[in-house]
Order: C-alpha cells, then structure tokens, then sequence
C-alpha cells in the first residue's frame, strides 16, 4: 500500500467516513455484531452521524488517506465532565484492513490525541485493538460495560495516564 498522509476532518468528508467506518466494522466485527451492523441503512445513519459530529467543535475527527482516499478515522472528545477520568476520550479508531500494518492506526491516534491523558473503551474480545492501545500506555482500569443487546460482548475502560 503507498504511503499515507493526514489531517483534520472537514465536513465534505462525512459519505466517505460513514463508508469506511461502516466497511471496518464489517471487516472487524463479523461474528460480534448482526449484518445489519454494516447495512445500507446503518452506513446512512453513519452518515448522519457524522454530518453532526463534524460540526462539534468539542471533537476532534482526524482521517488517514492514501492519495485522496480515507483509509482511517479516529475521533476524540474533549473536555467530559467526569473529574475521575482523563478529560479527553478517543470514541474511535478504525482502519481499513488494506491499511492495517502500515502506521495509520498510530498516525491517528497522534494526531487525535498527541500525548495526552485518554480513556478508550475496546471490545474485550479484540486482541489486536487491545495490543494497540497497550503500545500507547493504555492500561485496563477494571470497569466493564456489557452491550445492551448482547451480555456476552463486553467492553474493557482503558486509561492512559
């Protein structure tokens, strides 16, 4: 895969995140999530989610490209009202598979977050998510969230300090 640049979301961007975003989920989560995780219809409520998330200015969206084409996203939010807990929260981090392997991933996380004191909630059943944010001095802070529609899918609170 060539080499990869990024920069700041811009609001233009919005169809092409819904589509990468709904492709990662289907290339992670088979097996986790119904079909209906990466439908039609949930890539347009993924557009719609992101038309509004690009206009926040209490976020930060960052995309991976190679050449003009978003292969990453990572989106950050700031300033949470929860004074146990890093002030900053990376919501998500997705890379299409095509790019896994090639730095995207730890070039998002920069540039969302730089060095800063994060939470991040991962799949407990996500080896290679838990891996990355280890290598980012994530540590599993003992708090776990199941999904509603699902018991046996659980999530780990992952703190950096």
């Amino acid at each position: 895969m060539p080499s990869f640049t990024t920069r700041a979301a811009r609001l233009d961007d919005a169809e092409e995140l819904a589509a990468v975003h709904t492709q990662c989920w289907k290339e992670t989560y088979v097996g986790f999530f119904p079909e209906q995780a990466w439908s039609d219809e949930a890539r347009q409520r993924r557009e719609t989610m992101w038309n509004e998330l690009l206009t926040d200015t209490s976020t930060t969206t960052v995309v991976a490209e190679v050449g003009s084409r978003i292969v990453g996203l990572a989106h950050a939010h700031h300033n949470r009202d929860e004074p146990d807990l890093p002030s900053e929260e990376l919501a998500m981090i997705y890379v299409l598979m095509s790019a896994h392997g090639t730095g995207a991933g730890q070039a998002l996380i920069d540039a969302a977050l730089g060095g800063s004191a994060a939470s991040v909630w991962v799949l407990e059943q996500n080896p290679r998510a838990r891996a990355f944010y280890a290598r980012n001095r994530f540590m599993y802070d003992g708090t776990v969230r199941e999904m509603d529609f699902n018991p046996n899918i659980r999530e780990l609170r992952l703190i950096r300090s």
